[in-house]
This record gives C-alpha cells, structure tokens and sequence, in this order.
C-alpha cells in the first residue's frame, strides 16, 4: 500500500484539507506514530476528529475499524488466495489484503442502478438483500459499518447464509450498541422514524446515509437466521469500544 493522498488531484488534496483538516486542527495533537495493522508501514496516524473514525494512517486511510478487520482477516484459518472474496465497499483500504483472493468482487450500492451492473472502475453494484451471486458461491464477505444502513437486515443476513459455502464467514463492523432496535423502517416507500433520525457519512453522498439499525450483543436473537452463527471474534478497542463480528455458515 503507498501513500493514498499522492494518487489525488490537487483539487481533492485542497478540498480535504478545507473540509477536514483547517476545522479540527485541535485534534491533530492526539496523532501518533506506530506501525498500522492494515497496511504494516511504521506511519503517522492523523487524528482529525474527536474519536476512533477521524483517526487515519497516512499511508492507506484505515481507520481503526479498518485496522481491526485487517487483523481478523489475515488470523482466518485459511490463506486469502484460496477464498472468493465479496466485499461491501468499492474503495476500502484493506482492498489491497482482498485483492489477493482467488476472486474478488468490490461493490457499490445505489438505488436505481440494476445489480451486477459494472462501473468503469470495476466496481459492481451488490444490494445486500439479493446478491447477484449463486448459492454458495463465496467463502468471505467483508463490510465495514454497512449492516446499520439496510433497512431489511433480516433479509441481508439470509442473504449472507446463502451465498456463503459451509464454513464460510461475512467479517463486518458496525457501531457497537447496548441492544440490537430498529431505528428507522420504509412503509410504502415512506421513511418511518422509530428513534430520533441518525445520518452517518457517505463519500458518495453529502448529505450523509441514514441508519435504520442499531446492533448490540443480541444480535443472533433479534436474526435467528438458520445456519448463520454471529460472535464478536476482535474488540472492544478505541473510544467507541470497537467490535468486528463475525456471520459464519455452519
């Protein structure tokens, strides 16, 4: 992995710094300098921001959830070049750890663009509800704070159990919660909020992504889907008691 920032345009370099370096330099006191679990470079971990998600390697961007995945990831009992790879994101910094799978598909998702269908960067469109993928087609799906956005999670864990083979596993992150609760649901098209509206941030949508779920540690209750097994495999770490969990198809 060689440093992100020089693969930008001037213009994105001076729009990043307007929009996330000028307005928090008071958190640049808390940056350190260590090894960073994604990428192993010894590197400067920027803080930009008051917790865990505003703390990135200068380096590949990861983010602490990113480095807890990349930990997991490489500890699987089996190697990267033997699995076919899925993950939930078209440009995540552990992409160089996937990439050396024996295939690996990175996705989108937007409303209105048909699954399967491929940008000119090679990004596929995948709706987590009904995968373009065959039946037990894949041995590793990989997100990182996705889940909580997908107002039918019930369907996105069947999903996940039926395209993972046997003792495959969906590796994912989302904001850690006291109880798993529905935050927001869709009526006939209609957004229904059940909690005071909460918006995460979207590098493909200004306006931020809304989050319909909540997950806590009664996750396997709340999703008794048949032969999926959810554990916490790493955390918590970080100021927002990080967790990476784990889906695995018995």
């Amino acid at each position: 992995m060689g440093w992100w920032i020089s693969q930008l345009s001037i213009a994105s370099i001076v729009s990043k710094v307007r929009r996330r370096v000028l307005p928090n330099l008071r958190y640049l006191k808390y940056s350190e300098f260590r090894v960073c679990s994604a990428c192993l470079k010894r590197t400067m971990i920027a803080s930009f921001g008051p917790n865990d998600e505003f703390r990135l390697c200068v380096r590949c961007r990861a983010n602490l959830r990113y480095e807890m995945l990349a930990r997991h990831i490489r500890s699987l009992p089996r190697e990267i070049s033997e699995m076919d790879v899925l993950e939930l994101d078209f440009g995540s910094p552990i992409r160089p750890i996937l990439e050396n799978a024996r295939n690996y598909t990175r996705s989108f998702y937007r409303p209105g663009i048909e699954p399967g269908t491929v940008r000119p960067d090679g990004a596929q469109c995948e709706d987590i509800t009904r995968l373009t993928f065959a039946d037990e087609s894949l041995d590793l799906i990989v997100s990182s704070d996705v889940l909580e956005h997908v107002p039918d999670a019930m369907k996105a864990f069947q999903e996940t159990a039926r395209v993972l083979r046997p003792g495959g596993v969906h590796v994912y992150t989302v904001p850690n919660r006291q109880v798993t609760q529905m935050r927001a649901r869709i009526d006939d098209g209609v957004i229904s909020h059940l909690l005071p509206p909460e918006y995460h941030y979207d590098p493909l949508d200004p306006s931020g992504v809304l989050s319909f779920w909540d997950y806590g540690p009664d996750t396997q209750a709340v999703f008794p889907v048949v032969n999926l097994e959810f554990k916490v495999v790493a955390g918590p770490l970080g100021p927002s008691n990080r967790l990476v969990w784990e889906a695995k198809k018995s």
